[in-house]
Formats: C-alpha cells, structure tokens, sequence
C-alpha cells in the first residue's frame, strides 16, 4: 500500500498531468472560472453507464431546450423524455425533473455546495454530490465512479468487489484523502479523465500515466486484472411481439404505465411476452384482437435483438396493415403520424422497429434484422 505522506505527490503529478491533457467537454468551464452546478449536474446523471462522446450531442440539445434549473422543473415530464430518447435508462431523466423540482420548492431553486445537503434531493446520490460540490464549488467532496475504481484499484492494488464492503468504504477513504487540497475539482475531473482515457478497462495506456511509477497492478503486471469485478450473471432470454398496426392516420402506439417494469411513461409498439411455444402470427392476432381491431393479414417481420438489463430481448415484430374494427383507444392509446413520431419519447428498440418498418414501406420482405 502507497503509504499516506505521499498521497500529495500523487495529486500533484496528477493535477500536472490535467492542466495539458484535459478533455474539452461541453459542461466543463474554461480553466479558472466557477462551473454552473446546474450543468454539472445534468452532465454527470447523463454520464451514468454512457460514454461522454455520445452525452456531447444530448447535453448541448438539453441545454437548448432546459438551459436553467427552473426551465426543467417547469416543463412535462413528456418532454423531458422526449429530449432524453436515446440515452436510455430513462428513470435517470425523470430523477432529474423530480429534483429540479424539490430544488425549486424545498431549496429556493439553488443547489447549494453542501454535499450532506446535496444528498436530500431526489435523484443525486453520493457520486453526484461530490461531482457538483467540488467541481461547482470547490469543496473538498470526494466521488467514486467506475473509472475512479478502476484508477484507485490498479494504483493501491486493492483486491475484492469494489460493490461491496470494506473494499467500497476504502475507496471513498482514498478519493476523501487524495481530494484534499488545492484545485479539488480539477482534481476529482482529472482522476475520472485518467480513467476514461489512459486507464483504460482493457489494454491500458501505462506509458501516458502520471501515476504508472506508483501503481503497484502496472509494477507487477497485473494491471488488467484489477478491479476484481464479481462474474456477470447469465442473460436470460426472454421472447416479445411487437405490433406494427398501421392504418392511414398513423401507426398505433400505446403508453407505458407509471409502474411498468421498463419503459415507464414511454409510447411503445403494443408489445407482450410470448408465452413458450406460442407463434408469433398467433400471438399478434390475438393481440389485435385484444385492442379491438380484427386483421387483414398478418406478416412477420425479422427479430431484432436488444438488451435489457439482465435480459437478453428478441422482439417479433408483425405488421398487420389496415386491420378492421373501431380499436379500443383513449388517453393511453393512440395512432401517432410520422410528425408525431418524430417527436414522442420511444424506447430505442421500438423506434429502430418503426424505422425498419418505414424503409420497407409496407412489407417486411428481404429486411435484414437489425441487432
């Protein structure tokens, strides 16, 4: 173990290393000047298990759109998942709606820098606080992220699940210490930069490192072999058919209940499980049939496969084109235009159903499966 007194000389090479390396990103703030929290904020809910090249777009339209704490507590929640559809994990959008609201009511529409105070907003938990006090205000907030653990477990040579005590309490022990001093919030940036971009999880950059003569994984070799990550968990899989019922005023969508277990508050294609050994056609049939239409012909398309969670997904999309019947609609149900499409919050699975659906005018035949 690294012992403490040097800890200084760690954070000071590091520091070093981000005043010519950092990454220029679009909710950062020019070098010597306060970040807004509010964009700091929005930045790391968005960072959650997605790459910041793909948040650069989003972020930017985000702020287009909701550029204040108060612009966001303000507007539908339809909206806001609207804006987020494609980023996925849309409990995170409605987090942040939620907390943008307590802020406004409960805070006087001000995040403060008091990361113990961070903390009772909805949505921000102990990674977010730390992000938001020390980068917006200077505080001495430790985080840990993925790419924090993986820096820390390679450098300390930390063994254990870094999910679980006491490894996940050392770790906070260690950002708290190595945070301490001058600049904390380029310090907190520059160790979540060093893991996205030299520490790499597979084939690390050690040679570009300011901490490489330290890290006791790189000294032994061993640096791929740290975090010690617990074995990912089968995927079961799980069989779904989805309905493309397209009529002249649109196709049908319906909306996911609040407490759906995904896409809650999402239109979707009307989709069910697929009971074992029950086909397709006949599944969709009887869906039509459910919804109130009688169908005109049934035809199914390719599966697409898509992941969810711990699920391993295989959608079954039919198209049924003008079937007959009034169709039981109302608040939650409803045909959407292609103007409405193009603005309505969809899981990506089903609008990557729709775009196929759309190229292949109105047969399936010949279309590729997308995965």
């Amino acid at each position: 173990m690294t012992a403490p007194s040097s800890l200084p000389n760690l954070r000071r090479r590091l520091l070093s290393w981000y005043d010519g390396e950092r990454r220029e990103l679009p909710w950062r703030a020019a070098p010597g000047h306060a970040a807004d929290p509010y964009r700091v904020w929005v930045s790391e809910v968005m960072l959650q298990q997605t790459r910041a090249t793909v948040v650069k777009s989003y972020f930017e339209r985000w702020m287009q759109v909701f550029p204040t704490l108060h612009t966001l507590a303000a507007a539908d929640e339809e909206q806001v998942l609207g804006l987020w559809q494609g980023l996925g994990y849309y409990s995170r959008a409605r987090r942040l709606r939620e907390g943008a609201r307590y802020v406004v009511r409960e805070m006087g529409g001000v995040l403060c820098a008091d990361p113990r105070r961070l903390l009772d907003v909805p949505g921000i938990g102990a990674y977010s606080a730390g992000a938001i006090a020390s980068i917006a205000f200077g505080q001495e907030a430790p985080l840990v992220d993925g790419n924090v653990i993986r820096v820390l477990t390679r450098v300390f040579a930390l063994s254990g699940d870094p999910g679980r005590a006491p490894l996940k309490a050392r770790l906070w022990e260690l950002s708290g210490q190595l945070v301490r001093g001058e600049r904390p919030g380029d310090f907190n940036q520059a160790l979540m930069d060093l893991g996205a971009t030299v520490c790499t999880p597979r084939r690390p950059i050690c040679g570009g490192c300011p901490w490489a003569r330290s890290c006791q994984a790189h000294a032994r070799g061993q640096s791929e072999m740290f975090p010690e990550m617990p074995k990912k968990r089968q995927k079961e899989e799980l069989h779904l058919v989805s309905l493309l019922c397209v009529k002249k005023r649109g196709t049908l969508l319906e909306k996911a209940p609040a407490d759906a277990r995904w896409w809650a508050g999402l239109w979707t294609l009307p989709t069910r499980p697929l009971a074992p050994d029950q086909a397709p056609l006949a599944a969709a049939a009887a869906l039509l049939a459910d919804l109130g239409f009688a169908p005109r012909g049934l035809e199914l398309g390719p599966p697409l496969r898509h992941a969810i969670t711990r699920f391993r997904v295989l959608f079954h999309p039919v198209l049924a084109a003008e079937p007959t019947g009034p169709g039981r609609l109302g608040t939650g149900r409803r045909f959407a235009s292609s103007a409405d499409l193009s603005t309505l919050a969809l899981p990506a699975p089903h609008r990557k159903l729709l775009l196929r659906a759309a190229g292949a005018k109105t047969s399936f035949a010949g279309d590729p499966p997308l995965e």
